[in-house]
């Protein structure tokens, strides 16, 4: 039993810890988590913006309006990217109304319902356009098996929904890259 009390000595001895972290410690690391918030949020903007406009100048330039069902594939793909694109403009709006120099009990508020729109985003409507999209894709593949030649068409569908499958990974873990950070301001007491 000797064992035993020598550890609980040393368990006696131990200072308790109430060392908790300064407001102002706090403060600066609830800005740099929403800097780096911010920073994905325009960085996901420019993405998708380019993305569209890549594909609205293949529309025009491929004449897509003059073929129904190409015409309705692409028209869904450029819908979802300008969607996608509203959305991360109105989070942006609202994670400017997240002021840390307000009160802690304002600031949590503020904080849980910036949260909770962005899971709502995350979780409903990500899905949602990312297999629009997909279905979007999806339409174009006939014409294409009529226009280009069997590899080329092969080389589209495998490199298309390879893409797909693996964009769609990296999104899942910048989304919960997102989810921690959101947390971590939401849970600021």
């Amino acid at each position: 039993m000797k064992t035993f009390e020598e550890l609980q000595n040393i368990w006696d001895q131990q200072a308790e810890s109430n060392i908790k972290p300064a407001a102002e410690d706090i403060i600066k690391k609830a800005e740099a988590h929403t800097k780096k918030i911010k920073r994905n949020h325009f960085w996901t903007r420019i993405i998708l913006s380019l993305t569209a406009v890549i594909l609205i100048y293949y529309y025009i330039w491929v004449g897509a309006y003059k073929q129904t069902l190409f015409n309705f594939g692409l028209c869904i793909m450029i819908t979802m990217l300008l969607f996608r694109v509203v959305l991360e403009w109105i989070s942006v709006k609202k994670l400017e109304n997240l002021k840390t120099d307000t009160t802690l009990i304002e600031y949590s508020k503020l904080a849980s319902q910036f949260y909770q729109w962005r899971k709502k985003i995350h979780y409903i409507c990500t899905p949602i356009i990312y297999l629009t999209y997909v279905v979007g894709f999806t339409f174009l593949l006939p014409v294409f098996k009529e226009n280009f030649s069997r590899g080329f068409y092969l080389y589209i569908v495998i490199s298309g929904f390879g893409f797909l499958l693996l964009f769609g990974l990296f999104m899942v873990r910048i989304i919960k890259r997102e989810i921690q950070l959101l947390d971590f301001l939401k849970n600021i007491y």
